[in-house]
């Protein structure tokens, strides 16, 4: 059983006209821009996994991981050992619960089809990859997740909203989305969405995206009489971008939810958007209170891996991973 399916969207050129703020920024907020390392051979690796401070076997966060409705995997993106624990815990949780389905920040919504035809066998893998604008490193890090799903006739969702959509958002804020044709608006979560968002998300939001400076700056430069660079993305701007990522891949959550019932749902996105409950999680709870939602979340760690009483609070399993020196 497949997705719904749509037509096949932008080429992602669009990021060529982001302001260069907004292509730092993005950075931090997970835009694919260059990951010039992925194609490396990863030294030998090491990971520890951590439950409320105390060390667990992979074995035993997999075990209750398989009971959730929503399994959530943030990663950082550059984190090689990330991809193949992610790998490794989607092959735990088909051994143990085969109705799993994979939900992934890696493909926006009007490729669904695209993907749809590819895991049916349809197309070839260089047609699939024309037309369904993979992230830079696609063929190091997400196509053994891609294969495996292939190969086994488990689903993926595209969950992510177009990053065209995301770059009018950081230019012109939510509501230059309402001027899209409905087919545009089917590939992003319902508007408006809400901008209410957890005290502690907001807080970090503003401290990335530099609220108070700015204000600060702005006020300053009307005092000068001098002119505020109005093609900069406002750090307004910036959060509902942000909020529009979340929103979208919380509906396309909760979209698959409906149509497959009883399935497992591995949701795969950078960190920030799931770390502590907030995010994409917060808003899928808010839809849906009733689900079993799990998170995990990989960071990369330095040697010795020691693990960090800030970082306790970032999922149900924190796993910490080092890359370590070869002999």
């Amino acid at each position: 059983m497949r997705l719904p399916l749509f037509n096949c969207g932008s080429n992602g050129s669009e990021l060529n006209h982001i302001p260069s703020l907004f292509i730092c920024i993005s950075l931090a907020l997970c835009i694919p821009v260059i990951y010039a390392a992925a194609a490396q051979t990863p030294a030998p690796t090491e990971f520890t996994i951590y439950s409320q401070g105390n060390r667990v076997s992979q074995a035993d966060m997999l075990n209750r991981l398989k009971e959730a409705n929503v399994v959530f995997v943030g990663e950082e993106h550059d984190d090689p050992i990330a991809h193949q624990l992610e790998l490794d815990i989607l092959q735990g949780l088909y051994t143990e619960h085969p109705k799993v389905m994979l939900s992934m920040e890696m493909f926006e919504r009007d490729v669904q089809p695209q993907l749809n035809e590819y895991l049916d066998g349809f197309i070839t893998e260089p047609s699939f990859l024309a037309c369904s604008r993979p992230w830079p490193n696609y063929k190091t890090d997400y196509r053994p997740l891609v294969e495996f799903c292939k190969a086994n006739h488990i689903s993926i969702i595209a969950a992510n909203a177009p990053r065209r959509y995301v770059n009018m958002v950081s230019r012109e804020g939510m509501s230059s989305l309402n001027k899209l044709p409905k087919i545009s608006k089917s590939y992003i979560a319902p508007i408006p969405y809400s901008m209410k968002l957890p005290s502690g998300y907001e807080t970090e939001l503003d401290s990335i995206f530099g609220v108070s400076h700015e204000a600060g700056v702005k006020k300053d430069e009307m005092k000068k009489g001098e002119s505020v660079d109005a093609s900069m993305p406002s750090p307004e701007n910036m959060k509902q971008a942000q909020a529009l990522w979340d929103s979208t891949m919380a509906d396309s959550v909760e979209k698959a939810i409906h149509t497959h019932p009883g399935y497992l749902i591995m949701q795969m996105n950078g960190r920030m958007h799931s770390d502590s409950g907030w995010g994409i999680a917060a808003r899928l709870h808010q839809k849906m209170p009733h689900l079993k939602i799990l998170i995990v979340s990989i960071h990369k760690a330095g040697a010795p891996m020691i693990y960090r009483n800030d970082e306790q609070s970032a999922g149900d399993y924190v796993i910490l991973t080092t890359t370590q020196p070869e002999k």
